[in-house]
């Protein structure tokens, strides 16, 4: 946790004690309180903000679709016949 171990936690612990006695309890739950409140905070932003992967994921269908329509419209060209090129017959000029 944080990189502390159990002699460091030992002491923030009985430094919290003298400071706040008898309201270390109610200290705690407002702290509790506090990052619960922060953390739906954060959440909100970050959901809000994420914008970037919703244009992605349009962009990633969009490009889907624009395959799919591409692919059709080269099966629709194999379909169709175009007349036969008849090169002009040269005649011998006399």
């Amino acid at each position: 946790m944080f990189g502390l171990g159990p002699l460091e936690l030992m002491v923030i612990g009985v430094i919290a004690v003298m400071l706040y006695g008898k309201q270390l309890p109610d200290v705690g739950l407002k702290v509790g309180k506090s990052l619960a409140e922060l953390r739906r905070q954060w959440s909100t932003i970050s959901r809000d903000l994420d914008v970037t992967g919703e244009i992605k994921s349009r962009q990633g269908q969009a490009h889907t679709d624009t395959r799919r329509l591409s692919s059709q419209c080269d099966d629709e060209e194999s379909a169709q016949t175009s007349p036969a090129f008849d090169p002009p017959t040269s005649s011998p000029e006399s």
